[in-house]
């Protein structure tokens, strides 16, 4: 099965690392990019939509463009309307979940505080959303 990259969006490099981790242990064909900003992440999908990604995890907080404006900028582009985005957070607001689905998101996840658990939630998002 030929994929286009998973994206993650985190402003924290521990994150970044750990999740490119697990992907890599859970699906080793499935190629990952990872950003750490928004607007880095907005630079590359307007200069590239000829490798559109297939799924996309945005940090809800982040510093310069928040995982809330991403979101938004995301969703307002008709290219990638059909892109799963899974908003990836330490938040569990309830609020901040309705906010992030009104916006668009197609789910809300809170992050996992063990390695394990953090495999298993990738596991089922990925199977859900590209299998």
């Amino acid at each position: 099965m030929d994929f286009g990259p998973l994206i993650y969006i985190d402003d924290d490099e521990d994150d970044r690392m750990l999740f490119q981790e697990a992907i890599e242990e859970l699906f080793p064909k499935l190629p990952v990019e990872s950003y750490e900003n928004g607007p880095s992440f907005l630079k590359r999908l307007s200069k590239d939509i000829s490798n559109l990604p297939k799924l996309i995890f945005v940090d809800l907080n982040m510093p310069v463009v928040s995982g809330m404006e991403c979101l938004k900028r995301i969703r307002t582009n008709t290219h990638f309307a059909k892109i799963p985005v899974i908003m990836y957070s330490t938040s569990s607001s309830r609020e901040d979940h309705t906010k992030c689905l009104d916006l668009g998101a197609d789910m809300f996840v809170t992050k996992s505080r063990s390695y394990d658990e953090l495999k298993k939630q990738l596991t089922d998002i990925i199977n859900t959303h590209l299998f």
